[in-house]
């Protein structure tokens, strides 16, 4: 499946997200060797991190120059292209899923998977990226402010609308 637009975008995986207890997911991602640093154990603990039924997703995974912003742009200027293209942001669960369901992410670039930002506040963590580094697969929160501006380059999954 594609997306009808003259982006060049690509369905990057089909995943299952939801059904999961929080327990049994943080204890799946142990298992599986998934580090984790402080900020995303934040997420984990926060009100908007919800478990729902389980369903599949399509994710495309995009840059902001695919997305038309060929110097980068802030998370809310990616955001709304990504959506002009017909493509949504990931509950936080999402992030967790797609970790476990990604383990051969080649080393090298972080993985952005775009959500809303659960709270107005600036130290507060954004979400989550997928990261291999030196051999070890990372879920990590991250921060950002509303003025950052992301590299062109920078690449971020988002669910495609049906």
């Amino acid at each position: 499946m594609t997306i009808r637009t003259d982006m060049a975008t690509k369905n990057f995986k089909k995943i299952t997200t939801g059904g999961m207890p929080l327990e049994q997911l943080l204890q799946r991602l142990a298992e599986a060797g998934i580090q984790q640093n402080e900020y995303a154990r934040v997420l984990f603990d926060d009100p908007h991190f919800t478990i729902s039924e389980p369903q599949q997703v399509n994710l495309a995974v995009v840059s902001a120059q695919e997305l038309g912003l060929n110097n980068g742009g802030t998370s809310s200027e990616i955001f709304a292209a990504a959506s002009r293209q017909g493509l949504a942001l990931c509950p936080l669960e999402l992030a967790a899923h797609f970790r476990l369901q990604h383990m051969d992410q080649p080393e090298g670039p972080y993985l952005t998977v775009a959500s809303a930002k659960t709270r107005d506040d600036e130290e507060y963590p954004n979400g989550f990226y997928l990261r291999r580094l030196n051999g070890t697969l990372w879920l990590r929160g991250y921060r950002a402010t509303s003025d950052y501006i992301w590299d062109p380059s920078s690449a971020f999954a988002f669910i495609i609308n049906e």
